[in-house]
């Protein structure tokens, strides 16, 4: 038994011995991967990350964008093309190998020199776009694939912001509703961005009727002291103001401002085109607003304005358990407000409609005053759905104003019988 614990621990023994010297003999005498380094001061995760780094890139390819890998083109116009040429170069100390990667579709890379560097050579990688409109700002960009191992892709980003020749803020003027007879005011500013100086010559609307009632100014304005975002750098600026006088026709109003100008050079003279006249330049603004009777209501998810200053309130149809009453506020605006009287003028049908008009309330420029409409419920059922302009129920209210006309509300129901 001795004999036999004897065999077994040499054998032991002798077995770790062999693996101790196979291990040794494959792995013990070969250098660490990163290679023997040191390291002044303590060791912590950044400062052995960091030499980590230093020993990869160490004796590898390594590249770097001249200049920086971001173009900023400043300001084009939608339509123009741009160019930049970015420059690559080997810094490590072996072989650069380069290969072009992506770009997104607005983007043209251009043609690669060099697919290859050796150390410390360079060479150019261009970039070529069109700006598009739609937004203030223009950005692209496209990778460059490289052997580096801590810099696989490069991303070349392009820049700037975009302007039209001649821009106008806000996009759309307007002087969004008001009452007929009331005055009103229609202003923006008009950027341009062109080289030469402009001059404007004339300024009118495209409606005669707003020609007739309007005073427009024109006045110029410096864009850096009062322009913002990208406006700051246009060439010239111009403030615009409509004051209308009383007397627009009710309605939705879309007519264009329309402002010629003329182009001139810095003593101004006006800059001709092979020897002739080029004649006006124009900028054309949109002009959007509403014109509404000194009446109207509140729209509500049952109130909508149907006409032009008629109403419609849709009851539905009415079960014999369900409310027969609605509530609503009638609007009075304009000048002729506090000369105003309002009452309940016909409703129909009648003996089912009956309205009512609470005490006004002041709001600013406009006096509310409170409706309440219901439907009194007979014997027999009755019906106005509006299968046809005269199949609606109604209320009319009443101006003791001739400026201020009447107004109805027409109703919409079908009501149950008792």
């Amino acid at each position: 038994m001795k004999r036999f614990w004897f065999f077994a621990l040499l054998a032991a023994a002798i077995g770790t011995t062999v693996a101790w010297a196979i291990n040794y003999q494959k792995y013990a005498h070969r250098t660490a991967r990163f290679g023997p380094f040191t390291m002044g001061g303590d060791v912590t995760p950044a400062s052995l990350g960091t030499a980590l780094e230093e020993q990869e890139s160490s004796g590898l390819a390594r590249v770097e964008v001249v200049d920086g890998n971001v173009h900023d083109f400043g300001m084009m116009s939608p339509g123009a093309e741009g160019e930049h040429t970015f420059i690559i170069k080997s810094v490590g100390e072996e072989e650069l190998q380069l290969r072009l990667g992506g770009s997104t579709c607005k983007c043209t890379l251009g043609e690669l020199n060099e697919e290859a560097l050796a150390p410390g050579e360079q060479t150019e990688v261009k970039l070529t776009w069109t700006v598009e409109e739609g937004n203030d700002t223009f950005g692209q960009s496209a990778q460059l694939l490289t052997n580096d191992p801590g810099r696989a892709v490069v991303q070349l980003e392009i820049t700037g912001k975009i302007t039209r020749e001649v821009d106008v803020v806000p996009s759309s003027w307007g002087f969004g509703v008001i009452a007929s007879g009331e005055p009103a005011v229609i202003e923006g500013t008009i950027y341009s961005f062109l080289q030469e100086s402009i001059e404007p010559t004339d300024v009118k609307f495209s409606d005669a009727q707003l020609n007739d009632l309007a005073e427009i100014e024109v006045l110029p304005i410096d864009p850096k002291e009062e322009g913002e975002g990208i406006y700051v750098d246009a060439h010239q600026a111009f403030r615009v103001k409509a004051s209308i006088k009383p007397g627009m026709r009710q309605g939705a109003i879309s007519q264009r401002l329309i402002l010629s100008f003329r182009r001139v050079d810095d003593e101004g003279n006006e800059i001709v085109a092979n020897g002739d006249d080029v004649g006006p330049n124009y900028i054309y603004v949109p002009v959007k607003g509403r014109v509404i009777g000194a009446l109207s209501m509140i729209p509500s998810a049952n109130l909508r304005d149907i006409a032009g200053g008629v109403y419609l309130y849709d009851f539905g149809r009415i079960g014999p358990d369900e409310p027969h009453s609605a509530k609503a506020f009638v609007v009075l605006k304009g000048d002729e407000r506090d000369n105003t009287t309002l009452t309940i003028g016909a409703v129909e049908p009648e003996g089912v409609v009956k309205a009512t008009l609470g005490e006004s309330k002041a709001r600013g420029s406009m006096t509310l005053l409170p409706l309440e409409i219901e439907l009194i419920r007979g014997s027999a059922a009755v019906e106005r759905l509006g299968n046809n302009k005269d199949d609606y129920g109604s209320v009319w209210i009443e101006s003791d104003n001739p400026k201020v006309g009447k107004m109805r509300i027409a109703l919409k129901f079908a009501i149950e019988g008792r």
